[in-house]
This record gives C-alpha cells, sequence and structure tokens, in this order.
C-alpha cells in the first residue's frame, strides 16, 4: 500500500489523490464506453440483418458468375464434341439429360415450370396488344 492509499470499509483500496481519483475515473468511463459501444453494435439487429443480407447477396453473386464460367466451359467443351462426333454427341447427350432428370428431378420441374411460366406471360403479352 502506497502512501496516497487507503482502504475502505469493504477492504478495496482508495486513491487519496484527487488527481488519481480523476484519472481512475476518466478509465472507467473509458472502459464502460467501449462496452456500451460493443452491446450496442450487437444489440442492433437491422444493421446485422442488413450486413448478412449483404454477404448473402455477395455470395450469391459470386456463386452465379462462377456458375456462368462453368457454363462457358462446358459449352465450349460440348461444342468441340458436337462437331468431332455429331452423331455420338447427341445420343450421349440425350442420355445424360434423362439420367440427369432420374436422378435429380427437382431441378427439371423447377425449369420446366419456369419455361410453361415464361410461355404463359409472353402469350398473354402479344394478346394484348
Amino acid at each position: 500500500m502506497t502512501a496516497t492509499e487507503s482502504h475502505s470499509a469493504n477492504g478495496h483500496s482508495q486513491a487519496a489523490d484527487p488527481d488519481a481519483l480523476r484519472a481512475e475515473i476518466a478509465r472507467t468511463r473509458a472502459g464502460l464506453g467501449e462496452t456500451v459501444e460493443a452491446l450496442a453494435t450487437r444489440a442492433d439487429v437491422k444493421t446485422r440483418a442488413q450486413e448478412a443480407m449483404h454477404s448473402s447477396v455477395e455470395t450469391a453473386k459470386l456463386r452465379m458468375r462462377e456458375g456462368v464460367e462453368q457454363m462457358a466451359v462446358n459449352a465450349a467443351y460440348a461444342r468441340r464434341e458436337l462437331r468431332m462426333h455429331p452423331r455420338l454427341t447427341v445420343q450421349t447427350g440425350m442420355r445424360r439429360m434423362l439420367d440427369s432428370a432420374r436422378e435429380r428431378p427437382a431441378p427439371w420441374v423447377v425449369g420446366s415450370a419456369l419455361l410453361v411460366l415464361a410461355a404463359l406471360v409472353g402469350f398473354r403479352n402479344r394478346r394484348e396488344y
């Protein structure tokens, strides 16, 4: 214990020097300010939801770009195969497409539904003119 400290009734040391007390108060306020900021950030649900949505959108855009690039590669490969083996390629492609539809029908159902919807919207728009 230093000469500028004394003990209170609860056993904690207290600084007797007013400047030391002011410095301790300033440190405590700064610490409390940081704590309040951290709690406010965690409690700001709207901002956190917007950040999560932004992150999801960016991830979706990245995956979409990757998918487009992969489709371009696949199209180039298919074009080359079709030029080299036109009859075999069509048969193989049809077989792969049927196998794919049997193994994973959901994308095919969704794609077909979207095509039908697009055709209906296009038909309806043409009838309005």
